[in-house]
């Protein structure tokens, strides 16, 4: 009974919840500030461009602009969530030092549990929120953006033919084409080779354009114009229509050129699976993104906590040493899109670039806190 009141005390107490109301307060006074600063950055861009659509559309400015900002602000949060979760929480522990809050905890008794109560609690919320996110909310704000046809997401991924040539590739095909990307999409100006893993090509295949069937990587082909080198001397035909099993789906060209964690689940799902590896890495380092993306807020929230702590000597703080503790929770916050980055590159692992930096980070705070005890 006393130990189940000691650890109800730990995770409800009054002191608990004030510390995981503080850490709240100051990562909503960071997000505030960053979002407000990305918000004058991407207006002066592209503020004239939504007066003119108001304009053409005899809308008044209110009602694109706030839409507008709330799409553009479920990317800004997401982006900016894990560097506000570690300033907010290194920041409201400096000031609850300054309280003499944890002191006064210390010398009554307090142990690391408490700490480690409050910074659970938080995680734990933050990191559904981070989770909402990255999977439903920003690809959502994304594609209503897109439709809306405003700002850089409304000019990238809008639909439209792509006019340098795309390649995808398998294991035993290559397509160079240009891409309508679009749903359905097409091809246009194509270029098929087969037989990669040959001596030789075995054929090779130039049409005109290029679209999607009922059945999956079943494709339309007019104005084709075949050339046979599979005897050794190519032999060239002409021919009006052609349906052609491709290593190609349809869902990469509707997405081409458009990351994968701005696109809902299902579609990344199948991407995952495609032929092309360029695409199913990309889609892949997505998806464990979405599969480990709710750690993050709780383990740079513990990294704080304990970075902060050693900033101090006795009760007096160290202002280098404080200055040096946050340069290297930045650090760990940039080490996070660092390796997400190189996965989607290819040199890491899935896996292990969407989750290596918030092990790295556990692991980092764990050592810190064992040394506490």
């Amino acid at each position: 009974m006393i130990h189940l009141t000691l650890l109800q005390s730990a995770l409800f107490g009054i002191a608990t919840r004030r510390a995981v109301i503080d850490y709240l307060r100051m990562v909503l006074l960071i997000l505030f500030i960053l979002i407000a600063i990305a918000w004058t950055i991407d207006l002066a861009q592209y503020l004239p461009q939504i007066r003119d659509k108001a304009a053409t559309d005899d809308t008044p400015l209110w009602q694109i602009l706030l839409p507008y900002l709330t799409y553009r602000s479920a990317d800004m949060v997401t982006r900016m969530l894990s560097m506000a979760c570690f300033f907010g929480v290194f920041l409201a522990e400096i000031a609850r030092r300054a309280r003499l809050e944890t002191v006064i905890l210390t010398a009554a008794g307090a142990g690391p549990a408490r700490m480690l109560s409050a910074v659970l609690i938080f995680g734990l919320g933050m990191g559904a929120l981070n989770h909402m996110l990255e999977t439903r909310w920003r690809p959502a704000a994304v594609a209503a953006q897109v439709e809306l046809g405003l700002g850089a997401y409304g000019g990238r991924f809008r639909v439209l033919w792509i006019n340098e040539h795309a390649w995808f590739m398998s294991p035993d095909m290559a397509i160079r084409a240009q891409v309508l990307r679009a749903d359905p999409p097409a091809l246009r100006d194509v270029l098929i080779f087969t037989g990669l893993r040959e001596p030789r090509l075995t054929d090779i295949y130039a049409v005109n354009r290029l679209a999607p069937t009922q059945t999956l990587k079943d494709w339309h082909l007019e104005g084709v114009e075949q050339w046979d080198a599979s005897a050794g001397r190519a032999t060239s035909q002409k021919i009006d229509d052609l349906t052609l099993t491709l290593d190609l789906t349809p869902d990469e060209l509707s997405y081409y050129g458009i990351p994968g964690f701005y696109l809902p689940t299902e579609p990344l799902t199948r991407l995952a699976h495609v032929q092309d590896p360029v695409t199913s890495t990309g889609a892949q380092v997505a998806l464990w993104r979405r599969r480990t993306v709710w750690v993050l807020p709780g383990a740079l929230a513990l990294l704080a906590v304990c970075l902060s702590q050693l900033g101090y000597s006795g009760r007096q703080a160290n202002y280098p040493k404080l200055i040096a503790m946050a340069v290297l929770g930045y650090a760990a916050v940039v080490s996070i899109k660092v390796l997400w980055a190189v996965g989607e590159l290819g040199g890491l692992a899935p896996w292990l670039a969407a989750s290596g930096s918030g092990l790295a980070i556990l692991t980092l705070s764990a050592a810190l806190v064992w040394r506490k005890l």
